[in-house]
Protein backbone atom coordinates (compact mmCIF):
# COMPACT_ATOMS: atom_id res chain seq x y z
CA UNK A 1 0.00 0.00 0.00
CA UNK A 2 1.29 3.29 -0.78
CA UNK A 3 2.22 6.23 1.12
CA UNK A 4 -0.84 8.07 -0.02
CA UNK A 5 -3.14 5.43 0.36
CA UNK A 6 -2.02 5.15 4.23
CA UNK A 7 -2.66 8.65 4.68
CA UNK A 8 -6.20 8.33 3.51
CA UNK A 9 -6.85 5.87 5.74
CA UNK A 10 -5.19 8.03 8.42
CA UNK A 11 -7.14 10.93 7.50
CA UNK A 12 -10.50 8.99 7.60
CA UNK A 13 -10.16 7.28 10.77
CA UNK A 14 -9.16 10.22 12.25
CA UNK A 15 -12.15 12.23 11.57
CA UNK A 16 -14.05 9.74 12.49
CA UNK A 17 -12.59 8.24 15.75
CA UNK A 18 -11.21 11.75 16.96
CA UNK A 19 -13.56 14.28 15.46
CA UNK A 20 -16.50 11.98 16.06
CA UNK A 21 -17.73 12.84 12.60
CA UNK A 22 -20.00 10.35 10.82
CA UNK A 23 -19.38 7.86 8.31
CA UNK A 24 -22.10 10.30 5.73
CA UNK A 25 -20.00 13.31 6.89
CA UNK A 26 -17.11 11.81 6.29
CA UNK A 27 -18.07 10.82 2.92
CA UNK A 28 -18.78 14.13 1.65
CA UNK A 29 -15.95 16.13 3.26
CA UNK A 30 -14.01 13.33 1.06
CA UNK A 31 -16.18 12.69 -1.78
CA UNK A 32 -16.07 8.82 -1.83
CA UNK A 33 -19.28 6.87 -0.99
CA UNK A 34 -19.98 5.80 2.79
CA UNK A 35 -19.11 2.03 1.94
CA UNK A 36 -15.96 3.18 0.79
CA UNK A 37 -15.45 5.08 4.06
CA UNK A 38 -16.01 1.96 5.81
CA UNK A 39 -14.05 -0.30 4.12
CA UNK A 40 -11.18 2.52 4.65
CA UNK A 41 -12.06 1.81 8.35
CA UNK A 42 -11.79 -1.31 8.31
CA UNK A 43 -8.34 -1.12 6.59
CA UNK A 44 -7.18 1.58 8.93
CA UNK A 45 -7.40 -1.30 11.88
CA UNK A 46 -5.86 -3.92 9.62
CA UNK A 47 -3.13 -1.68 9.21
CA UNK A 48 -2.82 -0.72 12.41
CA UNK A 49 -3.28 2.73 12.04
CA UNK A 50 -6.31 2.56 14.81
CA UNK A 51 -5.78 0.54 18.14
CA UNK A 52 -7.94 -0.06 20.24
CA UNK A 53 -7.21 -0.46 24.10
CA UNK A 54 -9.90 -1.37 26.89
CA UNK A 55 -8.18 -0.03 30.48
CA UNK A 56 -9.58 0.78 33.92
CA UNK A 57 -9.01 4.31 34.93
CA UNK A 58 -6.38 4.99 37.03
CA UNK A 59 -8.28 8.11 39.36
CA UNK A 60 -12.19 6.90 39.39
CA UNK A 61 -14.49 8.98 40.67
CA UNK A 62 -16.36 8.16 44.04
CA UNK A 63 -19.37 7.01 42.10
CA UNK A 64 -17.50 5.06 39.82
CA UNK A 65 -16.08 3.15 42.51
CA UNK A 66 -19.01 2.55 44.31
CA UNK A 67 -20.37 0.86 41.58
CA UNK A 68 -16.83 -1.20 41.24
CA UNK A 69 -16.92 -2.40 44.44
CA UNK A 70 -20.39 -3.33 44.06
CA UNK A 71 -19.92 -5.39 41.29
CA UNK A 72 -16.25 -6.92 42.15
CA UNK A 73 -17.29 -7.70 45.50
CA UNK A 74 -20.63 -8.83 44.92
CA UNK A 75 -22.27 -6.81 47.18
CA UNK A 76 -25.75 -4.90 47.52
CA UNK A 77 -24.44 -1.29 48.08
CA UNK A 78 -21.43 0.64 48.98
CA UNK A 79 -21.52 3.63 50.57
CA UNK A 80 -18.10 6.34 50.94
CA UNK A 81 -17.02 8.59 53.09
CA UNK A 82 -14.54 11.61 51.88
CA UNK A 83 -11.11 11.20 53.07
CA UNK A 84 -7.71 11.70 52.37
CA UNK A 85 -4.61 10.04 52.91
CA UNK A 86 -2.57 10.80 56.06
CA UNK A 87 -5.72 11.13 57.78
CA UNK A 88 -5.29 9.25 61.33
CA UNK A 89 -7.34 6.26 62.12
CA UNK A 90 -9.65 8.24 64.56
CA UNK A 91 -10.01 10.95 62.22
CA UNK A 92 -11.25 7.83 59.10
CA UNK A 93 -13.55 6.36 61.42
CA UNK A 94 -15.20 9.81 62.50
CA UNK A 95 -15.55 10.59 58.84
CA UNK A 96 -17.28 6.57 58.25
CA UNK A 97 -19.07 7.02 61.42
CA UNK A 98 -20.76 10.33 60.45
CA UNK A 99 -21.24 8.32 56.84
CA UNK A 100 -23.22 5.25 58.57
CA UNK A 101 -25.39 7.67 60.92
CA UNK A 102 -26.96 9.56 58.04
CA UNK A 103 -27.76 6.59 55.70
CA UNK A 104 -28.01 3.69 58.39
CA UNK A 105 -31.56 5.02 59.75
CA UNK A 106 -33.03 4.64 55.73
CA UNK A 107 -31.36 1.18 55.36
CA UNK A 108 -32.57 -0.26 58.57
CA UNK A 109 -36.57 1.11 57.82
CA UNK A 110 -39.06 -1.70 58.64
CA UNK A 111 -36.88 -3.93 60.70
CA UNK A 112 -38.03 -4.68 63.68
CA UNK A 113 -34.96 -6.36 65.47
CA UNK A 114 -31.38 -5.32 64.80
CA UNK A 115 -28.00 -6.67 65.99
CA UNK A 116 -24.98 -4.38 66.85
CA UNK A 117 -21.60 -5.21 67.45
CA UNK A 118 -18.51 -2.92 68.63
CA UNK A 119 -15.49 -0.83 68.18
CA UNK A 120 -14.70 2.63 67.17
CA UNK A 121 -16.35 3.34 64.04
CA UNK A 122 -19.43 1.86 66.21
CA UNK A 123 -19.13 3.93 68.99
CA UNK A 124 -18.59 6.78 66.57
CA UNK A 125 -21.79 6.15 64.74
CA UNK A 126 -23.66 5.73 67.60
CA UNK A 127 -23.20 9.15 69.16
CA UNK A 128 -23.49 10.73 65.40
CA UNK A 129 -27.17 9.68 64.68
CA UNK A 130 -29.89 12.24 64.33
CA UNK A 131 -33.52 11.35 64.80
CA UNK A 132 -34.97 12.50 61.64
CA UNK A 133 -35.83 8.87 60.83
CA UNK A 134 -37.04 6.84 63.88
CA UNK A 135 -37.66 2.76 64.41
CA UNK A 136 -40.03 2.83 67.52
CA UNK A 137 -41.09 -0.44 66.98
CA UNK A 138 -37.39 -1.86 66.37
CA UNK A 139 -35.48 -3.73 69.03
CA UNK A 140 -31.27 -3.29 69.23
CA UNK A 141 -29.70 -6.19 70.70
CA UNK A 142 -25.49 -6.30 71.13
CA UNK A 143 -24.25 -9.09 68.80
CA UNK A 144 -21.41 -9.73 71.35
CA UNK A 145 -21.55 -9.67 75.19
CA UNK A 146 -20.04 -7.02 77.56
CA UNK A 147 -15.71 -6.18 78.05
CA UNK A 148 -14.37 -5.89 80.85
CA UNK A 149 -12.09 -3.11 79.33
CA UNK A 150 -12.03 0.37 79.95
CA UNK A 151 -12.08 1.66 76.73
CA UNK A 152 -15.10 2.70 75.42
CA UNK A 153 -15.15 2.11 72.46
CA UNK A 154 -15.82 -1.93 73.54
CA UNK A 155 -19.15 -0.81 75.92
CA UNK A 156 -21.63 -2.93 73.70
CA UNK A 157 -24.28 -1.41 76.24
CA UNK A 158 -23.67 1.95 75.79
CA UNK A 159 -23.93 1.66 71.63
CA UNK A 160 -27.18 -0.15 71.86
CA UNK A 161 -28.15 2.56 74.48
CA UNK A 162 -27.13 5.29 72.31
CA UNK A 163 -28.41 4.15 68.78
CA UNK A 164 -31.90 3.06 70.60
CA UNK A 165 -31.98 6.46 72.04
CA UNK A 166 -31.94 8.23 69.08
CA UNK A 167 -33.84 6.22 67.27
CA UNK A 168 -36.82 5.70 69.91
CA UNK A 169 -36.28 1.86 69.87
CA UNK A 170 -36.31 -0.74 72.59
CA UNK A 171 -32.77 -1.78 74.23
CA UNK A 172 -31.37 -5.47 75.00
CA UNK A 173 -28.93 -4.68 77.74
CA UNK A 174 -26.66 -7.98 78.56
CA UNK A 175 -24.19 -8.49 81.27
CA UNK A 176 -22.83 -11.55 79.91
CA UNK A 177 -18.96 -11.35 79.06
CA UNK A 178 -17.94 -11.41 75.38
CA UNK A 179 -14.81 -13.60 76.48
CA UNK A 180 -15.09 -16.24 79.73
CA UNK A 181 -12.94 -18.76 80.26
CA UNK A 182 -13.79 -22.00 79.22
CA UNK A 183 -13.60 -23.31 82.91
CA UNK A 184 -15.87 -20.79 84.59
CA UNK A 185 -19.54 -21.90 84.49
CA UNK A 186 -22.48 -19.92 84.24
CA UNK A 187 -24.74 -19.18 86.66
CA UNK A 188 -28.66 -20.02 86.35
CA UNK A 189 -29.56 -16.57 85.77
CA UNK A 190 -26.59 -15.84 83.07
CA UNK A 191 -27.73 -19.27 81.39
CA UNK A 192 -31.19 -17.88 81.17
CA UNK A 193 -30.02 -14.34 79.39
CA UNK A 194 -27.99 -16.34 77.13
CA UNK A 195 -30.71 -18.59 75.77
CA UNK A 196 -32.41 -15.03 75.34
CA UNK A 197 -29.73 -13.47 73.91
CA UNK A 198 -29.60 -16.85 71.13
CA UNK A 199 -33.69 -16.70 70.64
CA UNK A 200 -33.25 -12.46 69.60
CA UNK A 201 -30.05 -13.80 66.94
CA UNK A 202 -32.29 -15.92 65.55
CA UNK A 203 -34.89 -13.33 64.43
CA UNK A 204 -32.51 -10.56 63.04
CA UNK A 205 -33.19 -8.58 60.09
CA UNK A 206 -30.27 -6.56 59.90
CA UNK A 207 -26.74 -6.97 61.47
CA UNK A 208 -24.12 -3.82 61.87
CA UNK A 209 -20.81 -4.34 62.66
CA UNK A 210 -17.07 -3.42 62.45
CA UNK A 211 -14.48 -5.05 61.10
CA UNK A 212 -10.28 -5.11 62.55
CA UNK A 213 -6.84 -5.84 61.23
CA UNK A 214 -5.37 -8.51 63.49
CA UNK A 215 -2.65 -5.82 64.64
CA UNK A 216 -5.15 -3.34 65.63
CA UNK A 217 -6.92 -5.76 67.48
CA UNK A 218 -4.77 -6.71 69.77
CA UNK A 219 -3.85 -3.31 70.46
CA UNK A 220 -7.77 -2.71 71.13
CA UNK A 221 -7.95 -6.03 73.51
CA UNK A 222 -5.08 -6.03 74.83
CA UNK A 223 -7.13 -6.31 78.10
CA UNK A 224 -9.10 -9.61 76.90
CA UNK A 225 -6.99 -11.36 75.10
CA UNK A 226 -4.37 -13.63 76.63
CA UNK A 227 -0.94 -14.46 75.22
CA UNK A 228 -1.73 -17.84 74.57
CA UNK A 229 -4.71 -17.03 72.25
CA UNK A 230 -2.19 -13.89 70.54
CA UNK A 231 0.49 -16.49 69.62
CA UNK A 232 -2.22 -18.81 68.54
CA UNK A 233 -3.71 -16.03 65.94
CA UNK A 234 -0.69 -14.63 64.93
CA UNK A 235 0.62 -18.10 63.95
CA UNK A 236 -2.12 -19.24 61.89
CA UNK A 237 -1.95 -16.00 59.72
CA UNK A 238 -5.40 -14.90 60.07
CA UNK A 239 -6.21 -11.86 57.82
CA UNK A 240 -8.56 -10.26 59.69
CA UNK A 241 -11.52 -10.73 62.48
CA UNK A 242 -15.47 -9.70 63.07
CA UNK A 243 -17.29 -10.30 66.53
CA UNK A 244 -13.79 -11.32 68.01
CA UNK A 245 -14.21 -14.02 65.61
CA UNK A 246 -10.95 -14.32 62.99
CA UNK A 247 -11.23 -15.42 59.52
CA UNK A 248 -8.11 -16.02 56.47
CA UNK A 249 -8.27 -14.41 53.55
CA UNK A 250 -10.28 -16.99 51.83
CA UNK A 251 -12.60 -16.15 54.46
CA UNK A 252 -12.83 -19.17 56.00
CA UNK A 253 -13.11 -19.38 60.26
CA UNK A 254 -10.17 -19.79 62.52
CA UNK A 255 -10.75 -22.50 64.98
CA UNK A 256 -10.91 -21.23 68.20
CA UNK A 257 -8.20 -21.18 70.96
CA UNK A 258 -10.03 -23.74 73.50
CA UNK A 259 -8.82 -21.61 76.58
CA UNK A 260 -11.99 -19.38 76.80
CA UNK A 261 -15.47 -19.40 75.45
CA UNK A 262 -16.76 -16.06 73.28
CA UNK A 263 -20.41 -15.37 73.53
CA UNK A 264 -20.74 -13.73 69.99
CA UNK A 265 -23.05 -14.48 66.61
CA UNK A 266 -21.57 -16.77 64.64
CA UNK A 267 -19.92 -15.20 61.62
CA UNK A 268 -21.16 -18.18 59.94
CA UNK A 269 -24.70 -16.99 60.05
CA UNK A 270 -24.32 -13.53 58.89
CA UNK A 271 -25.43 -15.19 55.77
CA UNK A 272 -28.63 -15.74 56.46
CA UNK A 273 -29.25 -12.55 58.11
CA UNK A 274 -31.60 -10.31 55.46
CA UNK A 275 -29.61 -6.85 55.87
CA UNK A 276 -25.56 -7.66 56.96
CA UNK A 277 -23.78 -4.03 57.02
CA UNK A 278 -20.00 -3.83 57.64
CA UNK A 279 -18.56 -0.10 58.69
CA UNK A 280 -14.84 0.08 58.76
CA UNK A 281 -12.01 1.24 57.02
CA UNK A 282 -8.69 2.57 57.01
CA UNK A 283 -5.41 1.11 54.54
CA UNK A 284 -4.29 -1.58 57.07
CA UNK A 285 -8.27 -3.32 57.15
CA UNK A 286 -8.11 -3.30 53.25
CA UNK A 287 -7.13 -7.41 52.89
CA UNK A 288 -9.70 -7.96 55.94
CA UNK A 289 -12.72 -6.19 54.23
CA UNK A 290 -12.07 -7.95 50.82
CA UNK A 291 -11.86 -11.30 52.55
CA UNK A 292 -14.67 -11.04 54.51
CA UNK A 293 -16.86 -9.13 51.29
CA UNK A 294 -15.62 -12.36 49.38
CA UNK A 295 -16.90 -14.72 52.33
CA UNK A 296 -20.33 -13.06 51.78
CA UNK A 297 -19.65 -11.77 55.67
CA UNK A 298 -21.90 -8.39 54.33
CA UNK A 299 -23.62 -7.34 51.96
CA UNK A 300 -23.40 -2.92 52.24
CA UNK A 301 -20.18 -1.92 52.99
CA UNK A 302 -19.40 1.70 54.46
CA UNK A 303 -16.07 2.93 54.30
CA UNK A 304 -13.64 5.81 53.12
CA UNK A 305 -12.55 6.72 49.86
CA UNK A 306 -8.79 5.90 50.45
CA UNK A 307 -9.89 2.38 51.90
CA UNK A 308 -12.27 2.12 48.55
CA UNK A 309 -8.78 3.28 46.09
CA UNK A 310 -6.96 0.94 48.11
CA UNK A 311 -9.46 -2.13 47.60
CA UNK A 312 -9.67 -1.03 44.10
CA UNK A 313 -5.58 -0.93 43.65
CA UNK A 314 -5.64 -4.04 44.74
CA UNK A 315 -8.92 -6.03 42.62
CA UNK A 316 -7.90 -4.43 39.54
CA UNK A 317 -4.11 -5.89 39.57
CA UNK A 318 -6.04 -9.14 40.56
CA UNK A 319 -7.81 -8.73 36.99
CA UNK A 320 -4.42 -8.08 34.83
CA UNK A 321 -2.48 -10.78 36.39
Amino acid sequence: MSAADLLALYRVALQYYKEGKTQEEISQTENISRSQVSRMLDKARAQGIVRFEVTLPSEPDVEALEEFLMQKLKLGQVILAPAEEGWTGSRTAGAIAAAAAAELPRMLKGASSVGLGWGETMYRMAHSLQSRITLPDCMFIPLIGASSSMNPFLQINTIIDSVADRLRGDSFFTNLPAFRERNMPLTAYEKKRLRTLYEGWDDLDAAVFGLGAVDAVFRTFDEEVTETSRAHIVSAGAAGEILSQYYFADGSLLPQDDSYVIHAFPLAKLKAVPRTICISGGLQKAGAILAAARAGYFRTLITDTVTARELYNRLRREMIQ
